[in-house]
């Protein structure tokens, strides 16, 4: 009794072996009375118990867990990637478009230019003494 007490102090203050504290553990274990001591031990020893099982249910679940999460990672790069595609592809159409657009506009303006160009040379130079009294589709009266 001496020594299991000597053991249980030991124990409590975490000096004892592994030798020792098995030999604490059965010696708890086979009395008959109910102690804290016998239910901590009870305790213990039933939770050591592990399933048979417990290593391929656990790699099961990671594989099962993994390959959902491949899959919902699929559907999500092959959605981004969809997108991305196609506000590349749009982006690309309009700036296009917008080049064009001003590639038009350039090419008013050197039109309007040129036409104005030719106008001002055909038109005669009005002489400053002459007064224009009347223009009709066919007749232009005119004064020097």
């Amino acid at each position: 009794m001496n020594t299991k007490n000597n053991l249980l102090e030991k124990y409590y203050n975490g000096e004892t072996t592994e030798e020792e504290e098995r030999l604490l553990k059965s010696e708890i274990l086979a009395l008959d009375s109910e102690t804290a001591e016998k239910d901590i031990f009870g305790y213990f020893e039933n939770e050591a118990v592990l399933p048979d099982d417990l290593e391929e249910s656990v790699f099961k679940s990671i594989q099962a867990g993994n390959r959902k999460e491949r899959k919902r990672k699929y559907r999500i790069y092959s959605v981004t990637s969809v997108a991305a595609s196609v506000l590349v592809i749009l982006s690309i159409f309009l700036n296009v478009k917008e080049q064009k657009h001003k590639k038009m506009e350039d090419n008013f303006l050197v039109l309007e230019e040129a036409l104005f160009a030719v106008s001002k040379s055909i038109q005669p130079e009005e002489e400053k003494d002459m007064l224009v009294l009347w223009v009709d589709d066919n007749v232009e009266i005119i004064i020097n």
